[in-house]
């Protein structure tokens, strides 16, 4: 990232407003590092547990496919940022209507919290395993060094990210080393058929969809898309982020399978209780990955309370963006404490079913605009809401898509292990979208050149 030399580090206010042009200097390096660390959590080893019985092969194919199926739209999603230097769901007022957008930003800013929730309870778990007595303190230490972090926004995020990658790369690397070192070394194997479509969901609902539609809270930062800008840069910018968190996944998935083969744990952190200093420094180093991870879940979920603040008309005030971050970092702490480790599956599951058909249909909007930007459509510096019957029926078809994603696929036998049901629904949502959009509505699918806004 390049850094405006008068710049300096202090709270945040910005809240969901446009950003600047000169704070928009973030490089497509930058935006990997960002989403490969915030990916990269203490919690992410857990899909070896959840694919328990999975080859290392069969788990690297799984997530190459999954990649494949979630890149398009996380792609968009990177370039939408770039093109309205907003948050998605202020965009969203755009395809699914103010009071429809409202109230999915509020159920998002539920999961942003309920993420950090589950992250903060599995550093507390590390925390405890060392020192048993300090698990309880460990959630409030933890949630408040985290909120903490979050109140300073973007510039001082980027920063925590580059400088502490390294700690978390040695960190993970001393773990593993003693996990190799310590136990007889073999592969899993494979010993029952892959539920390829169940997992496609899962991995998805755990990683790329579960990430993609906060991509354009990091890349509202980045250099503003030019269209003179060479192709390559252009699908830097549009990969950057994706790949990001899928490698994280890969990695660390592929860490989560051994460890839980090699020593009955999918958190490799947990073996420090029987490590000597090193493994134990280690183990609290870890602790950095959860930080990484709940600053990219705390800090979107608070633009998108602070969206909701502007939308009720409440006047702006400095101290509301750091209220907010207080705020929501309590509650987020709190639901550590209220067990959400414990419903982790369910968790993703619901997540899934909500998110897949919402990114699916507002990327295929966003790409189908003539006009994302134009002249007249915008409030403030941000995309204007639309109204009538095309954003009624963007959230009928979000609802259809969410009663179907969690009804069970209406197959059975060898077809259904192949089919990732909620990907399915989620495509053909979006695609009954664009159907009715273009046949219906007779509007034009010809996509203009997006503009730019945010940078007076």
């Amino acid at each position: 990232m390049t850094h405006d030399p008068d710049s300096m580090v202090a709270v945040e206010t910005l809240g969901a407003d446009p950003v600047p042009r000169a704070r928009r200097v973030m490089t497509a390096g930058t935006v990997f590092v960002v989403w490969a660390l915030a990916s990269a959590s203490a919690t992410t080893p857990i899909i070896g547990l959840l694919l328990k019985g999975m080859s290392v092969g069969r788990f690297a194919i799984l997530v190459g496919v999954a990649t494949l199926c979630g890149l398009w739209p996380g792609m968009m999603m990177s370039e939408m940022g770039r093109d309205r230097p907003v948050i998605s769901m202020v965009t969203a007022k755009r395809t699914f209507g103010s009071a429809g957008a409202a109230a999915l930003t509020a159920l998002y800013a539920l999961v942003g919290a309920a993420w950090f929730g589950l992250n903060t309870a599995v550093g507390a778990e590390i925390v405890g395993a060392l020192v048993p007595k300090w698990a309880g303190g460990a959630l409030i230490v933890l949630g408040v060094a985290q909120t903490v972090l979050v109140l300073f926004g973007m510039p001082l995020l980027e920063k925590f990210y580059r400088y502490t990658g390294p700690i978390f790369v040695l960190c993970y690397g001393v773990l593993a080393y003693y996990l190799f070192s310590r136990y007889p070394f073999s592969w899993p194997i494979q010993r029952a058929p892959v539920d390829w479509g169940r997992d496609i969901d899962l991995v998805l609902s755990f990683s790329l969809l579960a990430w993609a539609y906060d991509f354009p809270t990091v890349t509202r930062f980045c250099v503003p898309r030019d269209a003179t800008e060479p192709v390559l840069t252009r699908w830097r910018f549009r990969l950057s982020a994706p790949l990001g968190v899928m490698s994280a996944v890969l990695v660390m998935g592929i860490l989560g399978l051994l460890s839980l083969h090699l020593a009955g744990l999918w958190n490799v952190a947990l073996l420090a209780k029987s490590l000597p200093l090193w493994g134990e420094v280690s183990a609290v180093g870890v602790i950095l990955a959860i930080a990484h991870t709940n600053a990219m879940n705390l800090y979107p979920a608070v633009t998108k309370v602070m969206m909701l603040v502007d939308a009720a008309r409440v006047r702006r005030s400095a101290v509301q963006q750091p209220f907010t971050v207080i705020a929501l970092g309590a509650f987020s702490t709190y639901l550590a404490y209220a067990g959400i480790l414990h419903a982790v599956q369910s968790f993703l599951s619901i997540l899934g079913a909500f998110l897949f058909p919402f990114t699916f249909i507002l990327v295929l909007d966003y790409v189908l605009s003539s006009a994302p930007q134009a002249s007249g459509d915008q409030d403030g510096g941000r995309p204007g809401a639309e109204s009538g019957a095309r954003t009624g029926m963007a959230l009928v078809v979000l609802l259809l898509g969410l009663g179907l994603g969690e009804w069970s696929p209406p197959f059975t036998g060898s077809v259904a292990r192949f089919v990732p049901w909620q990907m399915v629904v989620a495509v053909s949502a979006a695609l009954l979208y664009g159907a009715i959009r273009r046949y219906l509505m007779g509007e034009s699918t010809a996509r203009g050149t997006p503009g730019v806004v945010g940078d007076e």
